[in-house]
């Protein structure tokens, strides 16, 4: 009996170290929670890229639409998936995104601005991008290659309209793909 008790606490211990992300944000003085991990996938490609969405305690079990609104900080971090995915790529995507976001109610005017902030950037797979909202400050973004391991600041964009126009990509009611919005919100 002693045995078994011994081996469910090391299976239980062995779990939670595996299985934790090793993730832990604080943004705007608030300690974030991961909501949920979404996958992007497209049809003949497979997986493209994860996405994970962290917002604070208060917002967990709130609607996709509140989540948006709220201006509290939250972040979003992109693990590249496949090889298919250039900058080039990634810019032309985002850019639509941001099309589809304006068309159901979430424009901005910053869109161009931020995709230029990539022009630089060589994504690939393996590659992540950091997406973290501050209230006051503005939407930072920064990359880490998995060539390199080098993390670069891509900059900062001011302005709740432009946080909502990016989280509706996701999460909007016409977002780029409705597994993707459900998998972000933990459903």
């Amino acid at each position: 009996m002693k045995k078994a008790v011994i081996f469910l606490v090391l299976i239980f211990a062995f779990s939670a170290v595996f299985l934790s992300d090793g993730y832990s944000l604080r943004l705007g003085n608030k300690d974030l929670v991961k909501l949920g991990v979404g996958q992007r996938s497209m049809f003949l490609i497979g997986t493209v890229y994860y996405a994970s969405l962290w917002v604070p305690q208060e917002l967990k079990g709130k609607s996709a639409k509140e989540i948006i609104e709220a201006d509290e900080p939250c972040a979003v971090i992109l693990s590249i998936d496949s090889k298919l995915i250039t900058t080039e790529k990634f810019v032309k995507a985002t850019r639509e995104g941001f099309a589809k976001a304006a068309a159901s109610g979430y424009a901005t005017n910053k869109s161009e601005g931020f995709l230029t902030k990539f022009a630089e950037m060589q994504i690939a797979k393996g590659d992540t991008i950091y997406l973290y909202y501050t209230p006051g400050s503005g939407l930072s973004a920064s990359y880490k290659s998995k060539a390199t391991g080098e993390t670069k600041n891509v900059g900062v964009t001011p302005g709740l309209d432009f946080k909502k126009a990016l989280l509706a990509i996701w999460l909007g009611p016409n977002p780029v793909q409705e597994s993707l919005k459900k998998g972000m919100l933990g459903q």
